[in-house]
């Protein structure tokens, strides 16, 4: 499982790069982000418009830190550990370093927005802070309640917060903040680096004996 996952952090970040040199060359990359937007500029509707205007508040860092401190402190309340504190701020601590180095270096313009709708941010487009952060910081949240008690539900929680990330980054999207590739490639690091996050929790973090198999129903 390990191998797995290793192999598709790789893939991810290879996909990336992939993306950078289709931008630069004005490869596929460029040929689907203008008719995407060009879609979205021709089918906006009051009722998306607003899911993506709610979406716009709540994957921004007022919004995403009011989520993370909420998941963040019932881990912590449930396991009596500041393990799930200290996941979650390395996990957005270079999320966020990520985000503001990569646009930094690579200094890709937005979209113009939509007419009525909020003004883009100043800062460059590439890649898509709210989907990287998102993606990273609800993934990283999603795998510490699963493996901290709620391994049951793991499949609802990992579709809800598929949803919520996909969501997201349609939302920037639709609303004229961000190109296809911004979505796609920050949905991919920010997915990649919760991965790792959680490569090294599990296998560098004590956890609780509850949580751990008895050694007697290990070997039935």
């Amino acid at each position: 499982m390990l191998w797995i996952i290793f192999g598709l952090v790789v893939a991810m970040f290879y996909f990336t790069r992939r993306v950078l040199v289709s931008l630069h060359a004005g490869g596929w990359a460029k040929d689907l982000d203008a008719p995407a937007y060009q879609w979205a500029l021709e089918h906006q509707s009051p009722f998306l418009f607003a899911v993506s205007d709610f979406l716009y508040f709540w994957g921004s860092t007022p919004g995403m830190t009011m989520i993370m401190l909420v998941i963040t402190g019932l881990l912590c309340w449930k396991t009596r550990s500041a393990w799930p504190l200290a996941a979650v701020a390395f996990t957005a601590l270079v999320s966020v370093l990520l985000t503001v180095i990569l646009k930094a270096n690579l200094q890709v313009p937005r979209p113009q927005g939509i007419p009525g709708g909020p003004a883009p941010p100043e800062s460059y487009s590439f890649p898509s802070g709210h989907t990287l952060n998102s993606a990273a910081l609800i993934g990283i949240a999603s795998y510490l309640a699963i493996i901290y008690g709620l391994r049951r539900y793991a499949y609802l929680i990992a579709i809800i917060a598929a949803l919520f990330v996909l969501a997201m980054g349609a939302s920037r999207i639709y609303i004229g903040h961000h190109w296809v590739s911004d979505v796609l490639v920050g949905l991919l690091i920010g997915a990649a680096w919760a991965a790792v996050v959680a490569i090294l929790h599990y296998f560098f973090v004590p956890r609780p004996a509850a949580s751990r198999p008895a050694r007697g129903s290990a070997r039935r």
